[in-house]
């Protein structure tokens, strides 16, 4: 370890953040740190890594990872500049519940 590693503040990552373990050279997501050993999955599903904490940097975006933004910095809509948008079901299969039928009024 070479004098600027020593004195660099080590990163912190958070769960489910994209990092690079820079022994291996590989991406994934981290998911805790358990023993002083931060523990990585790949991306695309697999079986978790272990990785030393002073290996582990964030991963760098892919090209074009940059969000759309209009010309006064405010994301566009379509850029992930909010929660993302509801899953609608428009599968007929969907189970009907019964509706709650009334009892008839005795009528007088």
């Amino acid at each position: 370890m070479n004098p600027r590693q020593r004195n660099a503040a080590a990163y912190r990552p958070h769960l489910g953040d994209r990092v690079l373990d820079r022994r291996t050279g590989r991406t994934g997501i981290y998911m805790d740190t358990i023993g002083g050993e931060h523990y990585l999955r790949p991306e695309s599903g697999g079986r978790e890594w272990t990785a030393d904490p002073t290996h582990v940097t964030p991963a760098p975006g892919p090209a074009g990872d940059e969000p759309d933004s209009d010309p006064t910095g405010r994301p566009t809509p379509h850029a992930g500049g909010g929660a993302a948008p509801a899953r609608v079901s428009t599968s007929s299969s969907r189970r009907q519940l019964p509706t709650r039928q009334r009892r008839p009024t005795p009528s007088s």
